[in-house]
């Protein structure tokens, strides 16, 4: 998944086959000086066509500009989704180290909202050329895009997206789209011809953000409102993982009532702990949909106890954002804005092939 940063052809090709001179053609790489709109657009179709990449590391170098991308991020240590992203991250930075580009990453706690707002107030007061970040407290990464709006601070969303701001880019999955995929999985996984309860677990801890889950179950709930499926219904459960002993308890209530799960989809990567309540109360017959490949998650899909995990590549949203800056502040190129994760449906009879992914 390297990118490709070798001289293939010339300015001079590019002028020859548009019919207009070298200058023109360094004023549209440049984005400098009048061009009209078609003389550019005839440009950069060539330039796309023959596949050019001008001479970086001179143009870099030869300039002196240094470039700071900021990259917010919950910590890891919490979370070992986060591991994820952030290493595609880092194998970006790599790459363009020798750009005159370099990374600053902050870490949050992802259950501290106001972590989360301090470590951001901090990087804009570092004044970087460019900032990624996974805005999962709703309304407090609508006040940091205000801010990078008046700053005029190129910001690109990772994980989560948030609908009509002006952000570069965002890199991750459809959530809504993921949960509707859920829904039909489960729909075709469970058995029909009786009253089937399926519970959306949402485990966190009380303060941790519930936005992309939200996204989720919309979609999930999607589903099971445009099917005629009678047989299913559909209950929410938002399930506190502060204590084990919680979590267990509130698992305990719907296993012993009287709308025993038939399903259960639980809308983040904390499904193992869920599989493991499964497995030590020999719960069996239970359809289990969760997310992402985590050491703990993979374990449960092998033993059965998972059916389906749903996964993102969330190596390639790390490692993708960085370029997308990269591309933005030195080559100026045109971002696309929406670029969604493929949603990959993970099973045990094919998730070898997933273990071992790389960027």
């Amino acid at each position: 998944m390297k990118k490709e940063v070798a001289l293939k052809i010339g300015i001079k090709d590019i002028a020859k086959q548009a019919n207009v001179s070298i200058g023109t053609v360094d004023r549209v790489l440049h984005d400098r000086g009048e061009v009209s709109k078609t003389t550019r657009e005839q440009i950069l179709s060539i330039i796309e066509e023959l596949g050019y990449t001008p001479n970086l590391l001179a143009r870099s170098l030869a300039s002196k500009v240094k470039y700071t991308i900021a990259v917010l991020i919950p910590d890891p240590g919490n979370n070992a989704y986060w591991e994820k992203p952030l290493e595609g991250i880092k194998a970006a930075s790599l790459e363009i180290k020798k750009f005159n580009f370099e990374l600053q990453i902050a870490t949050f706690d992802y259950c501290d909202e106001n972590s989360f707002i301090e470590k951001s107030n901090e990087i804009l007061e570092s004044n970087p050329s460019g900032f990624i970040f996974a805005p999962v407290f709703y309304e407090s990464s609508l006040n940091l895009v205000e801010k990078c709006d008046q700053l005029e601070l190129p910001y690109v969303f990772f994980d989560v997206f948030i609908e009509n701001c002006k952000n570069l880019a965002y890199f991750g999955q459809n959530s809504a789209q993921s949960g509707y995929l859920a829904a039909r999985l489960m729909d075709y996984s469970i058995l029909k011809g009786e009253i089937s309860h399926i519970y959306i677990v949402k485990p966190l801890n009380p303060s941790a953000p519930v936005y992309h889950l939200s996204l989720r179950e919309k979609g999930f709930m999607s589903y099971f409102s445009q099917e005629t499926t009678s047989h299913a219904l559909i209950h929410s459960m938002d399930a506190d993982i502060s204590s084990s002993s919680i979590l267990v308890k509130s698992l305990d209530t719907i296993f012993e009532s009287d709308k025993k799960p038939s399903g259960l989809f639980v809308a983040n990567s904390r499904v193992h702990l869920v599989a493991s309540y499964l497995e030590k109360n020999q719960v069996e017959n239970v359809v289990v949909i969760g997310y992402d490949l985590l050491h703990e998650n993979i374990e449960f899909l092998e033993k059965g106890i998972i059916q389906f995990l749903i996964c993102q590549k969330p190596e390639e949203q790390g490692y993708k954002s960085v370029f997308s800056l990269f591309d933005h502040l030195l080559l100026k190129k045109p971002v696309n804005k929406v670029n969604h994760s493929p949603i990959d449906v993970i099973m045990k009879e094919n998730v070898e092939y997933y273990k071992n992914y790389k960027i």
